[in-house]
């Protein structure tokens, strides 16, 4: 709410910014996606609804600097293809180009996907009996506090079936 009917940039391409981009085009007076590239790597769906909520995508560039005076009041942007350079307007920036998942200390002990995120399903278990990952770490389509609590509960279910099944056989249930 503290952008409601400013003008704010969406620096990224990938779903999470156009997502952020979508949720603060119903809040602000003007949103502007900055992507590198020439083209989105977000779903197809998502095309279209940018443009139906007029956020206005500024392809091929990349941010250089920041404008401010006490507070943010715009961006330098550089064209990568031209070189060229413009200043953008702008009471706000969000980053969303990508995370990089804090699981190096599990590598090589539990399955993980391609980008580094723990493999497990959404019962939270992972490739070792009676290890869960939640949250951030594991892999799955949306982060946000709401899924890593609803983690943290399927894993206290799902560990305390795991001892309980330990206890059962070892014939201390």
């Amino acid at each position: 709410m503290f952008f409601k009917d400013k003008t704010v940039a969406v620096a990224g391409g990938g779903n999470t910014a156009v997502e952020d981009a979508l949720y603060l085009s119903r809040l602000c007076k003007k949103v502007w996606l900055i992507h590198r590239r020439d083209r989105l790597r977000a779903s197809a769906v998502y095309h279209r609804a940018l443009e139906e909520q007029g956020v206005e995508i500024i392809w091929n560039t990349r941010i250089t600097a920041l404008r401010r005076e006490k507070r943010l009041t715009g961006l330098e942007l550089e064209d990568v293809n031209t070189g060229a350079r413009r200043e953008l307007a702008c009471d706000g920036l969000f980053v969303a180009v990508g995370r990089v998942p804090d699981t190096a200390l599990f590598a090589g002990q539990v399955d993980m996907d391609g980008a580094g995120y723990v493999a497990a399903d959404e019962s939270t278990r992972t490739s070792i009996p009676g290890v869960f990952a939640v949250g951030d770490v594991r892999t799955k389509a949306v982060r946000q506090i709401v899924t890593a609590a609803a983690d943290g509960a399927a894993a206290a279910h799902y560990a305390e079936e795991y001892l309980l099944s330990l206890a059962e056989r070892e014939g201390r249930a």
